[in-house]
């Protein structure tokens, strides 16, 4: 949905060299309104078509994310920095969700149950109308099919407002949809910040809401959508606690835990972002240091997303530090390969940040807790 006035127009980053590569509107109330009425233009005559049909576009959608990832997953790369292999097997989830969608025809039927004697119970399914979903930056094709397949294949006409981070990925995703031949208005991308996202959750036409970001933001979005009397599933972040006991494997939870801790930059829910070393566990805590050691910038691991969120991430550090924390393996001088300057400079292209490489300085009371 492009701007229907001049908007302000915000800049958008590769994580990884810093340079400028898109720019986005930072669109409001208007464009999504207009983005709504043209759902609830496209909504009487694809409701109305029979989902075997519908979930015909989703058998296409998935062949052409297939026949596309070489290209989906370098966009995910470019807009969100993350490694060749986590962008590949991304856009490979998108495609198996697609493929869940395809077998709706078979889960979503109602339901008949003859309760007594010339008495029947009916359960029927219908879709709501106009959906929205917004999608956070850590994911930028996988999270929003998450819901684009099933909430469409169901019959909705959806309206998708991305991170404003990582835009590019849903204008491709629209591109193949209509493709795959989905029909005008049943699906569209609505680009912009806090006032697009109040405006989806105000929106009187706008049946459900679906997010995925902050635990911060996720309740501002529920309490605001439902306040408006909208079905709303809000997903925050999500922290996961290991505890190494003595007995562990060594390779195996050394080579795991920096995997966890590293993947996606961390940046993730199934990010291991607290560990808790029992007694004699020195064998493991040097192999994950070892492992750690090998990881190469650009290669194993891919930047954060922003200079904001490095500031954020190595203000964690220096606390620790403070507090009297052991640093163990310390990335802060290590080199993006093929980027000549340091990863720890204050330069976008830096947003590597000492967490790429397993810098954990942890408490040192709570070992690597």
């Amino acid at each position: 949905m492009p701007p229907l006035v001049a908007r302000p127009l915000l800049d958008v980053y590769n994580p990884s060299s810093g340079d400028v590569i898109s720019k986005v509107p930072l669109s409001a109330a208007e464009e999504v309104d207009a983005a709504v009425q043209a759902a609830r233009a496209a909504f009487p005559a694809w409701s109305a078509t029979p989902i075997k049909e519908r979930v015909q576009v989703f058998y296409k959608y998935k062949a052409l994310l297939e026949q596309h990832i070489d290209e989906l997953a370098a966009l995910v790369t470019e807009e969100n920095g993350k490694i060749a292999s986590e962008a590949r097997a991304e856009i490979l989830k998108s495609a198996e969700l697609s493929e869940f969608a395809c077998s709706l025809p078979q889960i979503a039927p109602g339901e008949v149950l003859e309760v007594s004697r010339g008495v029947e119970c009916r359960i029927e399914r219908f879709p709501l109308g106009v959906v929205a979903s917004i999608a956070p930056f850590n994911f930028p094709n996988m999270v929003p099919n998450w819901t684009i397949p099933n909430a469409i294949a169901l019959g909705n006409c959806m309206i998708l407002k991305p991170s404003e981070l990582v835009p590019i990925s849903a204008g491709r995703i629209a591109e193949l949809l209509k493709a795959a031949g989905l029909p005008a208005g049943v699906f569209q991308v609505v680009h912009g910040g806090r006032e697009a996202v109040e405006s989806i959750c105000d929106h009187p036409d706008i049946a459900a809401v679906s997010f995925v970001g902050s635990t911060k933001v996720a309740k501002i979005v529920y309490k605001r959508a439902t306040s408006n009397l909208k079905r709303c599933l809000a997903l925050g972040g999500a922290k996961n606690h290991l505890i190494v006991m003595p007995d562990a494997d060594r390779e195996m939870a050394a080579t795991n835990i920096v995997a966890s801790m590293s993947g996606c930059a961390g940046q993730r829910c199934m990010a291991a972002s607290v560990m808790v070393a029992v007694s004699k566990t020195d064998h493991i805590i040097e192999r994950m240091a070892e492992v750690a050691r090998a990881m190469v910038p650009g290669r194993d691991v891919g930047p954060v997303i922003s200079q904001s969120a490095r500031e954020r991430i190595t203000g964690y550090i220096n606390e620790a530090e403070a507090a009297g924390a052991n640093v163990i393996v310390d990335g802060a001088t290590r080199r993006l390969r093929g980027v000549n300057r340091a990863i720890s400079s204050v330069r976008r292209s830096s947003t590597m940040s000492r967490r790429t490489c397993a810098s954990r300085r942890k408490r040192s009371s709570a070992r690597f807790s």
